[in-house]
């Protein structure tokens, strides 16, 4: 059984992620997502994510291509990690060159046989919902998100 382990923000759950779900699930019998706390998420994004983590978790693991969800995976992918958890490989994508660097340099000590790059659906991103809103109700896209009860 080839296990296969992915890890992602999910600030705004569209058809890209549940592409990239079946797509990453389709390399093995078994997906485990790893769903980005808030804090990392702020400290990479320099804004927390817009849904909680609670929130992001719950609609990932009612993705039927995910088979289980995790929230307290490590930022660097080494082969001890998927080892020590069972995983054969690992699945990640980016929106641009810049966001494939930061996934790539997290995997760099992975040999290429335990990685897979999986392309983004092209036309939709968490960051182009964001805009699309901003657009229609006024703001800045890239603003802080507004305050949320915990």
């Amino acid at each position: 059984m080839t296990s296969v382990y992915a890890k992602v923000v999910v600030d705004l759950f569209h058809p890209g992620h549940v592409r990239f779900f079946a797509a990453a699930r389709a390399l093995g019998d078994r997906l485990t997502v790893c769903v980005v706390p808030d804090a990392r998420v702020a400290a990479y994004k320099g804004r927390p994510p817009l849904l909680t983590l609670e929130e992001r978790v719950e609609m990932v693991a009612s993705c039927r291509h995910v088979d289980a969800v995790v929230t307290d995976g490590p930022k660097v992918i080494d082969r001890a990690f998927l080892a020590r958890f069972g995983h054969d490989l690992y699945a990640y994508g980016g929106a641009d060159a810049a966001e494939l660097a930061v996934k790539r340099a997290d995997c760099a000590d992975l040999p290429e046989a335990m990685r897979a790059e999986i392309p983004y659906t092209p036309g939709i991103s968490s960051t182009l919902l964001r805009r699309r809103l901003a657009d229609q109700i006024g703001g800045s896209p890239t603003g802080p998100a507004p305050s949320r009860p915990r």
